[in-house]
C-alpha cells in the first residue's frame, strides 16, 4: 500500500487512517483458515481432525448441529464438513438453519455419511449449498485435497479483499488530493504510475462504458497485449460470448451500486484463447472512471472442472453399481423360486425311489438315482450358500456389544451335528468383548469353527483353539486348528466365492463359508487373514473396526 502526500498533515493524517481502517479489519495475510467439523461421534471428529492437521489450519469440533449453530454466531468459517446422520439435529437441519445466517449464505459444506444416499437426499444436499458427498471410510487424501482448495479459495479471496480496499481507498484519497496543489496531484500521479508498472497483477483504468485508458506491463506478461493495444478498446470486446450478457449487467450494476463488485469470466488473450480472470472494479464517479484490479484464474478454475468432472464419474459409477445391484437382486430372486423348487422336486423324488416307495430298483438303477439326489442336494446347498453370500451384503449392520465366548460357545454348540461320534478338545481363549453384529459376528465364528471340524476329521486328537491377542492396535481374533492346512501358495484363491484347496471327494462343502466370512469382516471395517502350511494345521484371524 502506497502512502500519498497531502497539502497539510491533517489531510496526511485522513489518508493515512483511510488506508489502514480498512485492512485493520480483515484478516493477516498469513491468518489461518477457521474450519468447523461437526460429528456426534468423537472418535469420527478425531479422525477427521488427524486428516486435515497437516494442512495447518485452525480446527473447530463441534459434536452436534446445535454446538456448530453456536459457534458459527460466534465465528465465521471457511469451511464445513458435516455429517449427516447425527441424532435430534441431522446434517440436513444444521445446514438449512447455517443459510439462513448472511455471513453463512454461501460457506461451502461438505456433507459425510456412512450410508448410501439416495438421489433426492443428495438433491437435497446440494439445493442446501452442499459443494461435495464423501462417504466413509473416508479416503485422507481425498478430504484433505477437497478442502485444500477451499482454503486457497479463502486466501485468494482474502487476497482480493485487501487489493480491493487497497483500491477504493487509493482512488478516494486521489479525489482528496484533487483539491491540493498542482505539484501533489503530480507526485500522486507518479506513485500510481509507478504502482501500475511494478504490480504483478492485471491493473487497469477504463470509462463508464469499459473502455480501456491504461493498463499496466502485466496485461502483455498474462494475455500477450502489448502496451497500447487494449487501450480505446471496451473489455466487452474481449469477454467470451457466453458470458458478455451477465458480464454487462454486472458493469451497470457496480455503476449502480457504487462500491467494488468481484466477478469471473472468460477473457480473450492475444493468441486467442480464453483464460479465467477474476476481476474487482471500482468506480470513481468524480472522474467518472472504472479501477480494475484482475487476476488469472484459469489454474484453479481448471482444478474446479476436474474436481467437477471427477464427482461426475463418480455418480455415474453409482448409477451403473445401482443398476448392477437390480439385476443382482433379480438373479437371486430367480434363483431362489425359479430354481429351489425343481431341485426340491428331484431330491425328494429320487429319495423315495431310493427308499424304495416305488419298489425295488435294480442295482445300476439304484446307482444312477443316488447320483441324482446327491447332486441335487449338493445343488441346492450351493444355491443356499449363494443366497446366504448375496444376503450379508443386503443386511444392515447393527452394531452391539457382543460377548464373545458366549458367541463361541454358541457356535461349537450349533456344530454338534458335523462332530458326530468324534472327540474334538475345543479350548476358549481369554476372549475381549467385540462390537458389531451379534447375528454376523457369530456367523464368522461358526464357519471358522466349522472349516476347523471338518478339515482336522483324519485326526486321532483333534485340537481346536479360539483366541485373542491384544496389543497396541485392534484385537485379533482367530480360530487355530491342527488339520490337515494347506499350502500358502493357494493363498489368493482361500476367499473366492466357489473357491476350493482341497478335493470335494476328500473334504465335503461349497466352497462360499470363507467368502461369507470375509464379507462380514468387511462391512465391519476389519481384515482377516489365515497363515497354514501342509498338515500342520492353520490358524484363521481376523478384526472388528469397532476394536
Amino acid at each position: 500500500m502506497i502512502a500519498m502526500p497531502g497539502s497539510t498533515d491533517s489531510a496526511r493524517a485522513r489518508g493515512n487512517a483511510a488506508l489502514e481502517t480498512p485492512e485493520a479489519a480483515l484478516p493477516a495475510d498469513d491468518a489461518k483458515i477457521d474450519i468447523l467439523l461437526v460429528d456426534d461421534l468423537p472418535e469420527k471428529l478425531l479422525a477427521l481432525e488427524s486428516i486435515l492437521t497437516p494442512l495447518n489450519q485452525n480446527l473447530v469440533r463441534a459434536k452436534s448441529g446445535r454446538e456448530a449453530l453456536r459457534l458459527i454466531l460466534q465465528r465465521e468459517f471457511s469451511v464445513i464438513v458435516l455429517d449427516i446422520n447425527m441424532p435430534g439435529m441431522d446434517g440436513f437441519e444444521t445446514a438449512t438453519l447455517i443459510r439462513q445466517r448472511a455471513s453463512c449464505a454461501h460457506t461451502p459444506i461438505i456433507f459425510v455419511t456412512s450410508f448410501s444416499t439416495a438421489d433426492t437426499e443428495v438433491y437435497r444436499g446440494y439445493s442446501l449449498g452442499a459443494v461435495d458427498y464423501l462417504f466413509t471410510p473416508i479416503v485422507p487424501e481425498v478430504l484433505r485435497s477437497k478442502v485444500k482448495v477451499f482454503i486457497e479459495l479463502e486466501k485468494k479471496s482474502r487476497q482480493v479483499q485487501r487489493q480491493a480496499v487497497a483500491l477504493r481507498v487509493a482512488e478516494e484519497e486521489k479525489l482528496q488530493r484533487q483539491l491540493d496543489e498542482t505539484s501533489t496531484r503530480l507526485e500522486w500521479e507518479t506513485r500510481r504510475n509507478h504502482f501500475f508498472r511494478l504490480s504483478i497483477e492485471l491493473l487497469a483504468i477504463a470509462t463508464y462504458d469499459g473502455v480501456f485508458t491504461q493498463t499496466n506491463p502485466t496485461w502483455t506478461k498474462t494475455l500477450g497485449y502489448d502496451e497500447g493495444e487494449l487501450h480505446g478498446h471496451s473489455l466487452h470486446e474481449f469477454i467470451h460470448p457466453e458470458e458478455d450478457a451477465a458480464t454487462r449487467e454486472w458493469v451497470s450494476g457496480i455503476l449502480q451500486v457504487g462500491a467494488p463488485q468481484y466477478l469471473e469470466c472468460r477473457f480473450r488473450s492475444k493468441p486467442g484463447e480464453y483464460r479465467w480472470l477474476g476481476w474487482t472494479i471500482a468506480p470513481f464517479a468524480a472522474q467518472g472512471l472504472l479501477y480494475v484490479f484482475a487476476r488469472d484464474m484459469t489454474e484453479r478454475r481448471t482444478r474446479e472442472e476436474e474436481v467437477r468432472q471427477l464427482n461426475e464419474n463418480l455418480r455415474q459409477q453409482a448409477r451403473i453399481l445401482q443398476a448392477l445391484n437390480q439385476e443382482l437382486e433379480a438373479f437371486s430372486y430367480s434363483i431362489s423360486h425359479d430354481l429351489r423348487a425343481p431341485l426340491r422336486a428331484i431330491s425328494s423324488y429320487s429319495g423315495m425311489l431310493l427308499a424304495g416307495e416305488a419298489g425295488p430298483l435294480p442295482n445300476e438303477a439304484s446307482q444312477i438315482v443316488g447320483a441324482v439326489n446327491r447332486n441335487s442336494l449338493q445343488m441346492a446347498q450351493l444355491i443356499e450358500d449363494f443366497l446366504n453370500f448375496f444376503r450379508v451384503g443386503q443386511l444392515e449392520v447393527k452394531v452391539t456389544a457382543i460377548d464373545m465366548v458366549t458367541t463361541a460357545k454358541d457356535a461349537i454348540a450349533m456344530l454338534r451335528d458335523e462332530q458326530g461320534k468324534r472327540t474334538i478338545d475345543f479350548q476358549i481363549g481369554e476372549l475381549p468383548a467385540a462390537r458389531g453384529d451379534r447375528t454376523m459376528v457369530g456367523q464368522i465364528l461358526v464357519n471358522l469353527i466349522s472349516n476347523a471340524v471338518k478339515f482336522t476329521a483324519g485326526k486321532k486328537k483333534a485340537k481346536i483353539e479360539i483366541g485373542a491377542t491384544t496389543g497396541t492396535g485392534p484385537c485379533v481374533y482367530y480360530v487355530k486348528d491342527n488339520g490337515v492346512g494347506f499350502s500358502m501358495d493357494h493363498y489368493s484363491k482361500l476367499f473366492g466365492v466357489f473357491q476350493r484347496l482341497h478335493n470335494r471327494s476328500d473334504f465335503a462343502g461349497t466352497g462360499i463359508g470363507l467368502a461369507i466370512v470375509q464379507k462380514i469382516v468387511q462391512r465391519h471395517g476389519g481384515k482377516v487373514w489365515a497363515d497354514a502350511a501342509v498338515d500342520k494345521g492353520a490358524t484363521f484371524s481376523f478384526t472388528l473396526a469397532g476394536e
